[in-house]
């Protein structure tokens, strides 16, 4: 099959799939308190689902490299569907957890699908297929909370949400049977050496896999940078209810306008690094914009001028994750690309299950707290691409 063909069908599974994800984002803790239980309770919740995510995904990437792209891809379909369905049925607590716990284990498309364009595209051209991948992902995630939010205030809302999110996960399955070929990587083709037999715990031996000495330094600028981004975001409804005096109307308007940037942004990151020719100096700069940005609107004095910030604060954040990619599979070996691309994956797990908890802390101090949090944070990761930057820098010369 053509490897464009492929592209292509790849943007629509991941379209796809965020659409069905973001369908219930907004609506998971609701659920939880019309069941009578408190919002800590559904924040544990989503940190099992954090957990889950952090310690499988560099597992699904392994067994991708070993099982091919294709098989492990519609395993994972299927399961987030069914977890889908479990939650949609939810009466009590033990069938949220339920649904959540699967779905950390097996929602991992989005892994699945990077490793497999990463298998099918030459590596001068991955930073632009990668970010029309991201920008086709982010197209699902501005219409899905919308769609979602609409539909929930139907009769059994939150059922008929959680079976459309299943639908779009089968049909995601339907495609990837259908039109996907079964893609191995190269280290399937040398080498079978996950056996079928394998157990998760052999499974975990990716960590050994990892060069550190190599992978060490953008692993901790990713880290920095994702945590910049979700500290930030943790507040962000509250900052601007209390600064402002915005409606929860005008802060849906906000949160679906960061997606739209951040959609239109992606269909130009291929343009950036070609202009670039540089990931290490694009990640560098766009860290640095992401600092400014972070900053600008954590002391916006007006809702104009923290719009305008949301603009740089999305084309970075959408730089940073191509960039950042770019340079991850640039230093792997072509049979360690899906477990490697599994733990960058999980860099933002990380990042995810404690913001919350630092967020909370940093907001009883002042309502600032997160957003200059977010901002010292984006600074580190900042300083530590230019670091990398100038060691590549001078390689070259």
């Amino acid at each position: 099959m053509d490897p464009h063909k492929i592209q292509r069908l790849i943007y629509i599974i991941g379209f796809l799939d965020l659409l069905g994800a973001s369908l219930i984002i907004p609506l998971i803790i609701l659920q939880v308190r019309s069941l009578g239980l408190s919002h800590v309770v559904g924040g544990a919740i989503n940190s099992v689902y954090g957990v889950l995510q952090l310690v499988t995904s560099p597992v699904v990437g392994r067994w991708s490299d070993g099982w091919g792209r294709r098989p492990v891809m519609l395993v994972c379909l299927i399961a987030t569907a069914i977890s889908y369905v479990i939650l949609g049925a939810s009466q009590s607590l033990l069938v949220i957890i339920s649904g959540r716990i699967m779905a950390g284990i097996f929602k991992h498309s989005q892994t699945v699908c990077r490793a497999l364009l990463a298998d099918v595209t030459p590596p001068e051209d991955r930073s632009r297929v990668f970010g029309i991948f991201n920008a086709a992902s982010s197209m699902g995630f501005i219409v899905g909370p919308m769609l979602g939010g609409h539909l929930s205030e139907l009769e059994n809302g939150f059922t008929l949400v959680c079976n459309i999110g299943a639908l779009f996960f089968i049909l995601d399955f339907a495609l990837c049977w259908l039109f996907v070929p079964n893609i191995e990587s190269a280290h399937s083709r040398s080498s079978k050496s996950i056996s079928e037999g394998e157990t998760v715990l052999q499974a975990f031996s990716f960590m050994k896999d990892i060069d550190w000495k190599v992978f060490g330094d953008i692993f901790l600028v990713r880290f920095f940078l994702s945590f910049s981004s979700l500290v930030y975001r943790s507040n962000f409804s509250l900052l601007i209810d209390q600064n402002f005096g915005a409606s929860p109307k005008v802060i849906g308007y906000l949160i679906s306008f960061q997606g739209i940037i951040s959609a239109v942004a992606g269909f130009f990151t291929g343009k950036v690094s070609k202009i670039y020719q540089d990931s290490q100096r694009e990640l560098f700069h766009s860290s640095v914009l992401l600092t400014l940005a972070l900053l600008g609107l954590t002391l916006a004095p007006s809702l104009t001028l923290l719009l305008a910030c949301l603009i740089p604060l999305c084309v970075s954040s959408a730089v940073i994750r191509v960039s950042s990619s770019a340079i991850t599979i640039g230093r792997c070996e072509p049979d360690k690309v899906g477990s490697v691309t599994g733990f960058g994956q999980s860099i933002a797990s990380v990042a995810r299950m404690i913001t919350p908890l630092i967020a909370g802390l940093t907001q009883e101090i002042s309502i600032y707290g997160p957003g200059m949090t977010g901002t010292l944070s984006a600074g580190v990761g900042a300083a530590l691409a230019g670091i990398i930057s100038y060691r590549q820098k001078s390689k070259v010369e």
